[in-house]
């Protein structure tokens, strides 16, 4: 019986396995998967050392994948607009990151304990500012992805927690919390722990 000959589409290319000497898997892989453009965010997210969950999280809000209330509004879901946290401006993405006073404080207070002195922006602001500093595997930016990815977790955990279950946080007892889990999280990293030593464990 004749043996059959196996091709592989790759693009408009085929190429027959038989005759291969080496079999090109990335290549093959890429021109299945076609062309796509990089986000600016993704080294953000990748390799992030922070909590599953708060990763998750961090890709959701990078995506504006969140339900906020302006969306369900306009899919006539809700009525009421009015952003949990502040009570004074419509929900938005940009409001909870990190527009809106209450989450603009509490951003501006993770970057002030990581020597930062700056004022928040708009998410998409902020995203161009941290590609650009939080790059590289140095401690300092890796401790950084880790506060993003906490931040965006706790605004979000907050925020439901005053809209589904009627119950609030004091800012000091969030912030503390975070700063509380980047040392946990950051002593899984030599050099993050060595880096973590220059901040304050329990900040009142």
């Amino acid at each position: 019986m004749k043996e059959s000959k196996y091709y592989i589409a790759a693009g408009y290319e085929q190429m027959d396995i038989h005759t291969m000497e080496q079999f090109p898997s990335k290549q093959f892989y890429q021109r299945l998967r076609g062309g796509f453009l990089k986000v600016s965010w993704r080294k953000l997210v990748c390799n992030n050392l922070g909590l599953p969950k708060w990763i998750f999280m961090l890709r959701l809000v990078a995506h504006g994948k969140l339900y906020t209330r302006d969306k369900l509004s306009k899919w006539g879901v809700i009525c009421n607009v009015m952003c949990p946290l502040c009570d004074k401006e419509s929900e938005s993405h940009s409001c909870l990151f990190f527009l809106c006073e209450m989450s603009a404080q509490i951003w501006q207070r993770l970057l002030q304990w990581q020597g930062i002195t700056r004022r928040p922006k708009d998410w998409d602001a902020e995203i161009r500012w941290l590609t650009n500093y939080a790059k590289g595997k140095i401690a300092k930016a890796e401790l950084y992805r880790i506060v993003l990815a906490a931040a965006a977790y706790t605004i979000w955990k907050e925020r439901n927690m005053r809209v589904f279950q009627d119950k609030k946080q004091q800012l000091d007892v969030m912030i503390k919390l975070v700063m509380q889990e980047m040392f946990f999280r950051g002593n899984l990293r030599t050099k993050v722990a060595r880096w973590l030593t220059n901040f304050n464990f329990y900040p009142v």
